[in-house]
């Protein structure tokens, strides 16, 4: 007597079932934690512990007009930063503890694959460091930004750096990016742009080849491509491809190195434009600060046409006379009091922009100025570096472009502390006007006011208050000597060199300026001027390995899949890399699913010289599966129609399959697959080198019951499935529903506590015969009209 395979199976465990509040797109395993993430329709990314339990969750940006969604999910190998893609091209690294954007980047296109590799462990015995990182020796630290400008240190703040998030990884991973223009898109550590590879099967063509899946060897010398092709009659074909990399093998350790170093420059010019970003704010603070003071005085003045506020300061300062305006303003709106506190808080607000630039912008930017001349030793490093493409002189000129931004960084100093030193000057006086009209003493410190100060304080009034009122405008100030280097405009009035013997020296000696060894001054641009060609140069001089990249890139194979398929059908896919035989396995289907068999392909990630591609079919068929397992099966009807719904490599030799057996009146049970692949590995041919030819010809199309083990079918009872999502190194799996709305997980390979002989097995199953009659019962309601089979 024979059981039904739920009860004799002992290697699935079901957990967990449970819905969500959108249709969920995307699934994906943490390789390190019991943590899936999850993309909806919607653009939203989830993330779920085992027991279900949400972590935290990402919204997108959509709207009721456009809605951004999420096209493809990648964990780094470690599982602690998960890369999500938008159909704007935008790309996320988010931190799994906390959901937070460690790093943005866009590749201005829809992204339709991500998959992340990391390198395997290298010899530290045999393999030497060519460069040590010693930057903690001799930099400051860097915290992130306190919101509040408050002068208190708050020492809980942790390190505004993206690089922190790489420097934990002792070997080299790569983000391969696939897209829809027919392009791969290497990031090393996910952040530093590698290199491109162009796949499209035509590059003359402007018709461009759809990515739909990228697979990259952990050694780096073997990429995978499967195209999407439509030609102008809306067919459908699709093609495999692989190449072979030179470049990232033979330069795994310079590759790393300028990585680091990317990312140290990266987070820096990040912390850098936040600094800028603050500095801003704060000086915003000051502006409303002040607005808030003389917006009704200055509303007042312009509805009895008594001029502008600067002819009542002007005339109280020239003459000692005082408008009943200004008085009114002084002694009722502003008070004593609150002068006071109007004073210390612009002080409050300068001394914190004062802060920001020599704490911040100008250590940053030596940190900067540190990391770009080792850059620049590296770049001249040709025997070492030279294959990268790392050009000195773009280097250099980035070297120099920082240098003059240290400039600009001291230039805006010395306008604050002139802008800072009027302020005070003008507070003074004003607040010895108010003392003289309340006939209170005066204080002799205070009392003391130079033509010096009463120069300053006409100068503050000139510049600041002669703006005529008006209601469209935002302001009633004009403070343009400092916010003039905030804006991305050349400076309105820019400093003054008349009489710099440094400045009269150059001039006369123009040899020294182009000896490349003096930082060259730009009065007339803005500080963010001068932050955003910061930027561009940087780029530009760390992008060498990107267009060489593709100079040392070569086919290996050129099959074709399926040729003009009416629609849009692309095949589901799966890779898997095994770091022992150097063997980049993928599986295919033949169609979209459901579907009926699939190609098993085996590619050694080796030199172009001994690569092959060998290729077996894999056939579901019915009336194999009815003779699998005898009349104790569910698999009873010779007539049945298995078909695959969906597949995942679970380990290097097993495979999880996800199987639809369709029945009368259009009914349908689900089946999934725990498969044993290695015996297949025998009949695997090799097939011809690639040059177009469809890749099914002359390979044998196997049948699956002889290499399936009974033990390792699973019924989904009660559920209509559609893909999965399954994790070897966690040992679990995730079946979606076909609503899209609902999934049920299982923990796999399950091994019982206790081992049980023969007798006690046998007198169990005896004991479980009255279950299997309830069981097959219940199956004959579901199934109707079905007849149920004899035990």
């Amino acid at each position: 007597m024979y059981l039904p395979l739920d009860f004799i199976m002992l290697s699935f465990h079901q957990l967990e079932q449970r819905h969500v509040s959108s249709e969920i797109a995307l699934m994906e395993w943490n390789p390190m934690l019991d943590l899936i993430a999850l993309a909806t329709v919607n653009g939203d990314v989830l993330l779920y512990r085992l027991s279900w339990q949400k972590v935290w969750s990402v919204s997108s940006s959509s709207t009721k007009d456009s809605i951004v969604q999420v096209t493809a999910l990648a964990w780094r190998p470690d599982g602690k930063i998960l890369a999500y893609a938008y159909n704007n091209g935008k790309i996320t690294l988010c931190d799994v503890e906390n959901s937070e954007a460690v790093h943005l980047f866009d590749v201005h296109c829809i992204v339709t694959s991500l998959t992340w590799v990391q390198c395997m462990q290298m010899d530290t015995d045999e393999h030497r460091p060519i460069y040590t990182d010693r930057s903690e020796e001799f930099l400051q630290r860097h915290f992130a930004m306190n919101k509040g400008y408050s002068t208190a240190s708050n020492k809980s703040e942790e390190i505004a750096e993206d690089f922190k998030r790489m420097k934990g990884q002792k070997e080299l991973n790569i983000l391969a990016i696939g897209m829809e223009i027919g392009s791969i898109h290497l990031h090393s550590f996910g952040m530093f742009p590698t290199g491109f590879i162009d796949v499209n099967i035509k590059l003359d063509d402007p018709k461009k080849d759809r990515v739909i899946s990228v697979a990259l060897s952990q050694d780096f010398r073997l990429l995978q491509v499967v195209l999407e092709r439509k030609d102008e009659e809306e067919n459908y074909s699709y093609y495999y491809r692989s190449y072979f990399i030179s470049l990232i093998y033979d330069c795994i350790e310079e590759i790393k190195i300028v990585s680091l170093k990317f990312g140290q420059i990266s987070s820096l010019l990040t912390y850098l434009s936040s600094t800028i970003r603050a500095i801003s704010e704060a000086w915003e603070d000051i502006l409303l600060e002040i607005d808030t003071k003389l917006h009704n005085y200055a509303f007042q003045k312009h509805a009895l046409s008594e001029g502008t506020i600067i002819d009542d300061f002007l005339e109280l300062l020239m003459f000692g006379n005082l408008s009943d305006s200004l008085e009114k303003f002084l002694m009722h709106d502003l008070t004593e009091s609150g002068l006071k506190k109007f004073g210390n808080s612009i002080e409050l607000s300068y001394s914190n922009i004062q802060k920001l630039v020599l704490k911040r912008l100008q250590n940053v930017a030596v940190s900067l100025y540190y990391h770009l001349t080792e850059l620049k030793g590296m770049a001249m490093w040709t025997e070492q570096f030279g294959p990268l493409g790392l050009e000195e002189s773009l280097v250099h000129n980035a070297v120099m472009v920082i240098g003059s931004f240290l400039l600009k960084a001291t230039e805006i100093q010395q306008v604050i502390d002139n802008s800072m030193k009027n302020f005070k000057a003008f507070f003074r006086w004003l607040y010895c006007a108010m003392l003289r009209l309340a006939e209170e003493p005066i204080p002799l410190e205070i009392s003391r006011l130079t033509q010096q100060d009463l120069n300053f304080v006409g100068e503050f009034l000139k510049e600041h208050f002669s703006i005529e009122y008006d209601e469209s405008k935002k302001t009633t100030v004009k403070l343009e000597r400092v916010a003039q280097y905030l804006k991305k405009e050349d400076l309105a009035y820019p400093p003054s060199s008349d009489g710099n013997p440094w400045i009269k020296f150059l001039k006369d000696n123009p040899q020294v300026m182009g000896s490349g060894m003096i930082f060259q001054n730009h009065p007339e641009k803005s500080l963010v001027t001068m932050y955003s060609e910061l930027r561009k140069v940087i780029d530009t001089a760390v992008k060498g390995p990107w267009t060489v990249l593709q100079e040392t890139t070569h086919e290996l194979n050129f099959y074709v899949l399926r040729e003009k398929s009416k629609g849009p059908s692309p095949p589901k896919i799966s890779h898997f890399y095994c770091t022992e035989t150097s063997y980049l396995y993928t599986v295919i289907t033949n169609s979209a699913p459901p579907c009926t068999h699939f190609y098993f392909i085996r590619e050694k990630s080796t030199d172009s010289k001994s690569n092959g591609v060998e290729v077996i079919g894999i056939r579901f068929c019915a009336a194999y599966l009815a003779s699998l397992i005898p009349s104790t099966s569910f698999f009873t009807d010779a007539n049945s129609n298995f078909k695959i719904l969906d597949l995942k490599f679970y380990s290097e030799n097993t495979l999880t399959v996800l199987l639809m057996e369709e029945k009368s009146e259009g009914k349908y049970s689900c089946y999934l697959l725990q498969w044993c692949i290695k015996p297949l590995f025998s009949h695997l041919v090799p097939v011809s080198e690639g040059s177009g030819q469809p890749l099914g010809l002359d390979i044998p199309i196997l049948g699956v019951p002889p290499f399936v083990e009974k033990n390792n079918w699973k019924k989904l009872e009660g559920m209509k499935a559609l893909q999965i999502a399954v994790s070897g190194s966690r040992k679990v799996a995730c079946v979606l529903f076909s609503t899209k709305r609902q999934v049920r997980l299982f923990e796999m390979d399950v091994e019982d506590e206790e081992e049980e002989d023969e007798t006690e097995h046998e007198e169990s199953i005896m004991k479980d015969v009255s279950k299997v009659d309830m069981f097959f019962d219940e199956e004959a309601e579901i199934n109707k009209p079905d007849k149920r089979e004899s035990i």
